[in-house]
């Protein structure tokens, strides 16, 4: 009777507008090309929102947005090393996985393996660093998970 349980998680980080403006700035350059490219995509609706959030984050810059994104994970454990794993990526913001594992006095094969299944399901990203480190990031500030 066992079966693939796949789960919805939420995920959700409170950021200010101007934080919002330099990720869109990330995405699109400038306010302009986005603009253009509403232009030639008038149906997309990701377009419009993110020109709505710029255009009134740039008159208020200090307020804050709640910003949830959700992903579906299929057969994944999430316990308490998992979380730890993402508690420190997000507090100690370590600079590779090798400093991660430190961080646990764990090997840095176990939290390799760990990190790129939290990477491969979307609960973390990792970025390329100097000498082709890889940077865990999780910049959220709240995880929901149904049971």
């Amino acid at each position: 009777m066992g079966g693939i349980i796949i789960t919805a998680i939420r995920m959700i980080r409170k950021i200010k507008g101007k934080e919002k403006i330099k990720e869109l700035e990330n995405q699109y350059k400038n306010i302009e090309n986005l603009k253009r490219l509403l232009e030639t995509d008038e149906g997309n609706m990701l377009h419009k929102l993110d020109l709505e959030n710029w255009e009134y984050y740039l008159e208020n810059p200090e307020e804050y947005l709640e910003e949830g994104k959700t992903i579906f994970v299929q057969g994944i454990s999430l316990g308490e090393l998992e979380f730890e794993l993402m508690h420190l990526i997000k507090t100690k913001k370590p600079k590779s996985v090798s400093e991660l594992a430190k961080l646990l006095n764990k090997k840095t094969s176990t939290i390799s393996n760990k990190v790129n299944l939290l990477e491969k399901e979307g609960l973390i990203e990792l970025k390329t660093g100097s000498k082709n480190r890889k940077i865990p990031i999780f910049n959220y500030d709240k995880l929901e998970i149904p049971i």
